[in-house]
């Protein structure tokens, strides 16, 4: 979604949100609830900045590429009609039946998203020396 990664400090201050349910050095996911919250201000008018911000999330962290981004991914969400998902929602789609090409679409963001969680460990441990020597 963008080019800028979180820094330990970023994330951790994006964890402390209760609509932040997972974030990596790359991406932030967000709940449903933040989805829908977002939502209902984006078509009351509201700019995404001072929706992120009034949502407390300070809106700095994101910037505003992942903003924008996070905007035109919620829209498509609307526009699909299968209601807000987040990570605890993804699999309860077609009440717990996925077809073959939702799976692996869905597997495959796992994988991304294991593989950045072992990039960041690796990056964590190369910052440390004395972690190599247990």
């Amino acid at each position: 979604m963008a080019n800028k990664k979180f820094t330990l400090e970023e994330m951790s201050e994006l964890r402390k949100s209760k609509y932040v349910l997972d974030v990596s050095p790359s991406i932030v996911h967000f709940s449903a609830e933040f989805k829908k919250e977002f939502w209902n201000a984006l078509i009351q008018g509201k700019l995404p900045k001072d929706i992120v911000q009034s949502l407390g999330i300070d809106p700095e962290i994101l910037g505003e590429i992942r903003i924008g981004g996070l905007k035109t991914m919620i829209r498509n969400e609307v526009k699909k009609g299968d209601g807000f998902r987040d990570l605890n929602t993804y699999m309860q789609a077609g009440n717990g039946y996925m077809s073959a090409e939702n799976r692996i679409k869905y597997l495959e963001m796992q994988l991304a998203y294991k593989d950045q969680e072992i990039g960041f460990l690796k990056k964590i441990v190369s910052l440390n020396p004395e972690a190599r020597e247990s």
